[in-house]
């Protein structure tokens, strides 16, 4: 594995742990998943509620948009795609950390949201379909800290 490659699988895990550990103080139980588990990072129960659900993760250093595995081509499938509420985490240059936390029907909305935007903005090239789709971190700020996400459908 590459020291590039390494880096990124570490910036993910740190997120994973850090959204666990978030968790766990919200007296909620939280377990990462093997990391051959589809779409899923933590498998989360509120004990109170006996509510379990899935979670995905996706971790950024110093970034300014989350890649979400859409191209523009099949921005359509997001509702297969996304099955459950992601937390989205930041990590800025002096390792501070934000949290934003949706759900999959709020996350399907500000994909099809940022994407229209993106589309329309003037440009002198058309954007290719095969192009990745990503979330520029100011569609998630009204998520931030939203904790209670997690558990909404």
């Amino acid at each position: 594995m590459s020291k590039r490659n390494l880096n990124k699988h570490l910036i993910g895990l740190t997120g994973e742990y850090f959204v666990a550990g978030m968790m766990s103080l919200n007296g909620w139980v939280a377990s990462l998943t093997l990391k051959n588990y589809p779409d899923v990072d933590i498998f989360g129960l509120n004990p109170e509620t006996g509510i379990n659900v899935n979670i995905q993760v996706k971790t950024i250093r110093n970034g300014k948009s989350y890649p979400i595995g859409l191209t523009h081509a099949t921005i359509d499938k997001a509702k297969d795609k996304i099955t459950c509420p992601y937390v989205f985490v930041h990590i800025d240059k002096n390792n501070d950390v934000r949290y934003f936390i949706i759900s999959r029907k709020e996350l399907i909305n500000v994909i099809k949201t940022s994407d229209k935007d993106y589309l329309n903005k003037p440009r002198k090239k058309p954007v290719k379909q095969t192009n990745p789709v990503g979330i520029p971190l100011r569609y998630l700020e009204p998520y931030e800290d939203k904790w209670n996400n997690i558990w909404k459908k």
